[in-house]
């Protein structure tokens, strides 16, 4: 057991080791002055953000994707995973409309999402639970962005023309 999360620690830190990393930057408290963290495409990629939530703030990154895609966010605690509660939301384009939120389904009470979209512009807002202290976080986001229909049935039909032999 003991071994198969060690592994699965490793696949994890070699998914994410090319991911963008940022720094979140205040002012980003509302959707219109959210950090950008990029536009994302087939095959999809990874972000981190490291941020700080003293009391009173909130933080919201801004992202798109190019096709439909699956995104996975986690909230942990900096320098360890005790400190703090957060409180975690995926926005629409909008900034207003809530996709998904999350308390505290990852470690302690650091909160985690998982949601299938469509493709467009959207917001994560990290924020912290009423009442808890101020703290630092790393964000996590894995954003698998699926090709569209078009482009598998060019790959298919290339595989097929690669895979034909000439018989005589």
């Amino acid at each position: 057991m003991k071994y198969g999360i060690f592994a699965l620690g490793l696949v994890a830190l070699a998914g994410t080791a090319n991911a963008a990393f940022f720094v979140e930057a205040e002012a980003n408290n509302t959707p219109g002055t959210a950090n950008f963290v990029g536009v994302y495409a087939p095959p999809g990629d990874a972000f981190l953000v490291d941020g700080t939530l003293p009391v009173g703030d909130v933080d919201y990154f801004r992202f798109s994707v190019t096709g439909a895609a699956e995104i996975k966010a986690a909230v942990y605690g900096r320098p360890d995973s005790t400190a703090g509660d957060s409180f975690m939301y995926l926005l629409a384009a909008d900034g207003t409309t809530i996709l998904e939120s999350d308390d505290d389904d990852n470690i302690g009470f650091f909160s985690s999402l998982e949601k299938n979209v469509a493709a467009g512009t959207y917001f994560l807002k990290v924020d912290r639970f009423a009442g808890t202290p101020a703290f630092e976080y790393k964000l996590v986001v894995g954003i698998n962005v699926v090709p569209a229909p078009a482009s598998l049935g060019l790959l298919g039909l290339g595989g097929m023309v690669a895979s034909r032999r000439r018989r005589a």
